[in-house]
């Protein structure tokens, strides 16, 4: 029965062996078939979700990682990626605007909930131009200052070079996600390739940086694709994942996709965390509308953090909304050693939108 060999998968991860390549795609699909989506099937799904969640407190304990992020520079990207609101390509009737001075930035910092333990700063584009990462520099170099938060940033393509100038300005973690399969990539984007993501995500890394890289579902991608990017993020050793679900934006050419289920969404959660067992699994853009009222279920799913606060074109949970749905799972949120106090559900938060 397909019970047993989730128990006995999840024991050996538990005891630190790795899912095989020839397992990994089991867990993505209830009946192990090659099906274009998973099979959602009570029992087996109920099973696994359990395993996931002995996995996630094995590795994680009980701690939940936040980030906030701010969109930096929006809209207006040559890229064609065919999920994004912010793609020139496109009729989505985003209000676009160019980067945000570096003192904007910093205040912006300064808003996010102290629950949050980074925060990322977020441009639209495949790369920055010089004046451009120099503004970032400054406004990453100030906030590392403050000591408050830990920094990241997804600037789209960047060297090496690049890369470790943000590393001396205090940059911790840089983010570029791989967004699907190298075999499905064509299929969502056609301006830049796989393997340029691949080489910005090696920079990042040979200059000391953490990585932060994971994709979106939804976008017509098989349960093959899920996997196959699993497991390429585990050949990459990167240090958290976001796990995007597609919020489809009216002017986009995936406008008219049905979203995902939510236990289609759960289980790739899980898939991920028996694949990926020591990492960050974070749930970001599109929970609230594809979850909806499972998502405190993301959790016992596997994942470890979430994005807190709003995303780069849509709105999030105001924040007291996100810690109360985290308190009452009996989770603690993850601070940063050098961050203040923890708000409680009945302290005051700064509920500020992070969106510029």
């Amino acid at each position: 029965m397909l019970s047993k060999f989730i128990r006995k998968l999840a024991l050996k991860v538990i005891q630190g062996d790795e899912v095989s390549a020839e397992d990994a795609p089991i867990l993505f699909a209830a009946e192990g078939g090659p099906a274009r989506r998973s099979r959602v099937s009570g029992g087996d799904l109920y099973d696994l979700l359990y395993w996931a969640n002995k996995i996630r407190q094995t590795f994680k304990g009980n701690k939940i990682s936040l980030c906030a992020i701010l969109a930096a520079k929006l809209g207006a990207c040559q890229e064609d990626c065919k999920f994004c609101a912010q793609s020139a390509h496109y009729k989505s009737h985003l209000k676009a605007h160019p980067l945000v001075s570096p003192e904007e930035m910093v205040k912006a910092a300064s808003r996010v909930p102290s629950a949050a333990s980074s925060f990322g700063i977020v441009t639209s584009g495949n790369c920055l131009e010089k004046s451009e990462l120099l503004c970032v520099g400054s406004a990453i170099e100030k906030i590392a200052e403050g000591g408050k938060l830990s920094t990241c940033a997804s600037f789209g393509r960047l060297r090496l070079e690049q890369a470790l100038f943000l590393k001396e300005k205090g940059l911790v973690r840089y983010n570029h996600n791989l967004e699907t399969s190298r075999h499905y990539f064509p299929q969502i984007c056609s301006t830049h390739t796989y393997e340029e993501r691949l080489a910005t995500i090696k920079a990042a890394r040979q200059a000391g940086l953490e990585v932060c890289s994971g994709g979106i579902f939804g976008v017509g991608e098989s349960v093959e694709d899920r996997c196959e990017m699993a497991l390429a993020l585990r050949e990459l050793d990167v240090d958290s994942i976001p796990l995007n679900f597609l919020h489809p934006i009216p002017g986009t050419p995936l406008a008219g996709v049905q979203p995902l289920e939510p236990l289609e969404i759960l289980r790739l959660i899980a898939a991920f965390r028996f694949i990926l067992p020591g990492k960050d699994i974070k749930v970001a853009g599109g929970r609230e509308v594809n979850l909806r009222g499972l998502q405190s279920w993301m959790y016992y799913a596997g994942a470890s953090g979430a994005i807190i606060g709003d995303y780069l074109t849509t709105e999030g949970l105001e924040p007291a909304e996100d810690l109360r749905l985290i308190a009452d799972l009996g989770l603690e949120v993850q601070m940063n050693s050098r961050a203040g106090r923890l708000p409680t559900a009945s302290t005051p938060l700064e509920t500020a939108r992070t969106k510029g």
